[in-house]
């Protein structure tokens, strides 16, 4: 079987045009023969109307029509008969003096018997008196002993002439077939050349090349081709771009998501999957395209589930505590999908470690407020009871009473208050009221309102001198912030003083309180800003303390995108925090 375009294409131009010179021919060789007979009867037509005419007028000799015949069919090299009104054949050329007697009748004979009659004649036929193929036309003539002047000529010299003109034809059309091979080639060429083009062009459109583009002339069926396959290319672009863009989408809302999405085949592999995957499974890297899920997790419930799946009509789902590298509660959602790749399913793990922390965090908050709360209250209510069950007549203790009485009304309000002032820290809108302002100025004005409780306590406060530090942030808040560093400073200080130091970087303002306390032990100091934590309960209990001072302090510092620090320096603690010195 031909598979080349270029080969059928010219092996059927071949054959169509031996196809077409052979019918041509054969049409040729047909109408030529016709054309043969039709000519020498016309010429032997033509020939006797001359003669007649000749013999009409009198401008030959016929007085010897015997000698008349042979001489006119000498000259003419046709066979000549003079014929009388009877039908009797006077004068033959073909026919010696001695036999022309003996001549039958031609009175029947057709050319005669029409030529008698006035009209042209015409026959072809086998001669009797000769015994050849002679082709025969009489003309009527008017002249003294002759009626009709009738040539013949042998059918053999029209045939052969036919044979002669028919070799001509052959060796005519074997040239044009000769010639006609190279132009069929050269547009087989030509035309397969046009395809190869285009299945070029194709090609390239399939392989992506953006400004591929086929040729749309001459705009015949290819040329219409062309202008097709580059519709289509451009359709293709638009709807692969499109597609390309959903992709991205796809790509970008998986890669920012954060529960973890593996999509896996019947033989449990990954066929994607997104980072946080990765980071759910505590995995260094993502999942890879064909990675066996069993290797990249390496967590048998998980592959449990998947497998339970399969044969599941409903989705799984399950909670589940993972311990790898550390300790993670997710929730696993695995789906068998029924309209793709058979047997293939989607993994969902939604983390819930945080959710859970902050649960525990509100379960420990609830019950820090409670515990917080129950022992100021349990005071007012004891005191007060002690009041109405006879404490109002005990001149001595009554008064001692009612100021407990007050001193836990006090610790309510304050805890209260800072929880307030924490809720209203954590809200999602919260905001500063920002305006520029001499820290060191804040600093000075704070320590100078516990420069009577220090004294008390025989305390020393001190500033340390130095030029203004301008900032631009919230007064009020830090204000706040100075307050419960300087009021944590002063309760658990015992002897010694409390020094407040702060300057100025490069964009940036800091400040120190340092105090002469005991310190706090290396295990307490990451937890110290946490909410009602104590690092001495006892010691934090007979100071009054809320347990909400440094988590405020830490919240406030984060609204102005600063941060604090907690150090051991010798005796005693250095609390340093740092803030931008401009607020964007």
């Amino acid at each position: 079987m031909i598979r080349s375009l270029r080969v059928r294409l010219f092996v059927a131009h071949t054959i169509l045009g031996l196809v077409v010179l052979a019918v041509v021919t054969a049409l040729l060789w047909t109408e030529q023969g016709r054309w043969v007979r039709r000519t020498h009867l016309e010429a032997l037509q033509r020939t006797a109307e001359g003669l007649a005419r000749q013999v009409e007028a009198g401008r030959v000799d016929v007085g010897d029509l015997e000698a008349l015949a042979q001489t006119m069919g000498s000259i003419l090299g046709l066979r000549v008969a003079l014929i009388d009104s009877l039908g009797v054949v006077r004068g033959d050329s073909d026919v010696p003096r001695e036999r022309l007697s003996g001549v039958e009748n031609h009175a029947g004979r057709p050319e005669v018997r029409e030529a008698l009659a006035g009209r042209l004649g015409r026959a072809t036929r086998t001669s009797a008196t000769v015994g050849r193929e002679l082709a025969y036309v009489a003309v009527p003539a008017r002249r003294a002993g002759i009626a009709v002047v009738r040539l013949a000529e042998p059918v053999a010299e029209a045939s052969q002439l036919n044979r002669s003109l028919s070799q001509l034809s052959l060796v005519a059309a074997l040239l044009a077939f000769l010639a006609a091979v190279p132009l069929a080639l050269w547009a087989a060429r030509a035309q397969a050349a046009r395809v190869q083009a285009l299945e070029a062009v194709a090609a390239r459109i399939g392989a992506g090349e953006a400004r591929a583009r086929a040729p749309e002339r001459p705009a015949d069926e290819l040329g219409r081709l062309g202008r097709a396959i580059n519709q289509m290319a451009l359709e293709l672009r638009t709807r692969a771009a499109a597609m390309e863009a959903q992709r991205e989408e796809r790509e970008r809302i998986l890669a920012h998501m954060t529960d973890g999405v593996a999509l896996l085949d019947r033989d449990a592999r990954v066929v994607h999957a997104n980072a946080s995957l990765a980071q759910v499974l505590g995995a260094p890297l993502p999942a890879g395209p064909g990675t066996p899920f069993a290797d990249f997790a390496r967590m048998p419930e998980l592959e449990t589930m998947v497998r339970a799946t399969r044969a599941a009509p409903h989705t799984l789902e399950r909670d589940l505590r993972l311990w790898s590298p550390e300790q993670r509660l997710v929730r696993a959602t695995v789906t068998r999908l029924v309209d793709s790749e058979p047997d293939a399913v989607l993994l969902v793990l939604h983390d819930l470690t945080e959710t859970e922390r902050l649960d525990r965090i509100r379960q420990d908050f609830v019950a820090n407020v409670s515990h917080e709360l129950k022992t100021p209250l349990t005071s007012v209510r004891g005191y007060a009871e002690t009041l109405l069950e006879g404490g109002l007549e005990d001149v001595a203790h009554r008064e001692e009473f009612v100021r407990i009485i007050r001193d836990q009304a006090t610790r309510l309000q304050d805890l209260v208050e800072d929880l307030l002032s924490l809720a209203e820290l954590e809200r999602p809108d919260a905001r500063l009221r920002v305006e520029k302002f001499d820290l060191r100025a804040a600093v000075e004005r704070q320590a100078a309102g516990f420069q009577d409780r220090a004294a008390q306590l025989g305390l020393s406060l001190h500033v340390e001198p130095g030029p203004p530090v301008i900032v631009s942030a919230d007064r009020g808040r830090l204000d706040q912030v100075l307050a419960n560093l300087l009021d944590n400073a002063v309760k658990y200080t015992e002897q010694g003083g409390v020094t407040v130091a702060l300057g100025e970087g490069e964009g940036f303002a800091w400040c120190e309180v340092r105090d002469t306390g005991h310190g706090i032990a290396e295990s307490d100091r990451e937890r110290i800003f946490e909410r009602f934590y104590r690092v001495d309960q006892a010691r934090s209990r007979e100071r009054a303390g809320t347990g909400l001072g440094l988590s405020i302090v830490k919240h406030i510092l984060a609204l102005h995108h600063g941060a604090i620090e907690v150090k051991n320096a010798g005796r005693g603690t250095t609390f340093r925090f740092e803030l931008p010195r401009r607020i964007a």
